[in-house]
């Protein structure tokens, strides 16, 4: 009667096993013995995770850490203190952070915490733009685009035939709104501005480039304008720094991807205002952004050819099956 229940049991077993349900058991003969056969284990495990690494995960909580970056600021040791000039800031020099080498344009820093930016916990870049008059020699008034752009660049070696993952953690805040709606009486800053809040959208730009050199005559400049230059498509990406939840300030991630058909030496950070050339109307668009950034994260991944941009051609070519556009 035993050995029928026995087999009962077993077979009504082997019928669960053989179900969708997931048996969780494991073979005694089959578990490692000694620590070699779990190192051994281990290795084969890292060895099949080994495609992709984290090549860099730079925090900037701790603001500039130390001086002499090739620019200088003036501010004030308390609200009620007196004046102190300080080189903490990202200029031409490269300055070390937490063992990244690391420049600068428009003497990016951390804002102290008693000038209302309570929330910033890294180094801010300004985007900024605002209508200037600039008459003619014959008199004529035309309004332009008077901005203000920074950058920081990283120095990081990216490997060709590679796709890079680049994770930027940041929070943003629209400055106008922000001077428009404080709490405290004495507003200076309300007068710089005739608008509620700001009219357009900066753009965080990364560039995976041969040098660290910021481009640009000016870095220490008051009202800084990183220079622009003629870049692969492949090596220059963009994304609108759009607010969804708030005008205040707001937490925000920025994912961008990069896949390297040459090798690189270098990552630049571009915080760039929109201007009056990015609009169809005649109308220079008035706003001020801030971006701190918190966080720069890299992941190393195999070769992902979805995130090639072809290159830019001025003429067809009729052996490429697009055209212009330089292959599909």
């Amino acid at each position: 009667m035993k050995k029928t229940l026995f087999i009962i049991s077993s077979l009504f077993f082997i019928g669960c096993a053989n179900s969708n349900d997931i048996l969780y058991s494991q073979d005694e003969n089959s578990l490692p013995k000694n620590t070699t056969e779990l190192s051994l284990i281990s290795k084969n495990m890292l060895a099949k995770n080994a495609t992709e690494s984290v090549i860099m995960d730079l925090s900037f909580t701790t603001g500039v850490i130390n001086e002499n970056g090739g620019c200088s600021f003036t501010d004030l040791i308390s609200p009620q203190g007196s004046y102190f000039t300080s080189t903490k800031c990202y200029g031409p020099n490269p300055i070390e952070q937490n063992g990244y080498l690391v420049r600068g344009y428009g003497k990016p820093r951390r804002v102290p915490n008693y000038s209302g930016y309570l929330y910033w916990h890294g180094v801010m870049l300004k985007a900024e733009n605002r209508s200037k008059t600039v008459i003619s020699t014959r008199g004529d008034a035309t309004i332009v685009d008077d901005p203000i752009s920074n950058a920081i660049s990283i120095e990081q070696y990216f490997e060709e035939n590679k796709t890079y993952e680049i994770i930027i953690t940041s929070n943003i805040s629209d400055y106008i709104y922000v001077t428009k709606n404080n709490n405290r009486e004495n507003r200076l800053d309300d007068d710089l501005f005739n608008i509620d809040k700001s009219e357009a959208v900066p753009t965080l730009a990364l560039e995976l480039s041969d040098s660290p050199q910021i481009p640009g005559n000016d870095p220490c400049a008051e009202r800084p304008n990183v220079g622009r230059k003629v870049v692969a498509a492949n090596y220059y990406k963009t994304q609108k720094t759009e607010k969804t939840t708030e005008w205040n300030r707001e937490d925000k991630t920025y994912t961008f991807y990069f896949s390297t058909t040459a090798p690189k030496n270098s990552l630049i950070i571009y915080y760039l205002p929109e201007q009056s050339g990015e609009r169809p109307a005649n109308h220079v668009p008035e706003s001020a952004y801030t971006i701190d950034i918190r966080n720069v994260k890299i992941i190393k991944k195999p070769f992902d050819p979805t995130h090639v941009v072809p290159p830019r051609v001025t003429t067809p070519d009729p052996d490429l099956p697009c055209g212009f556009r330089g292959g599909c």
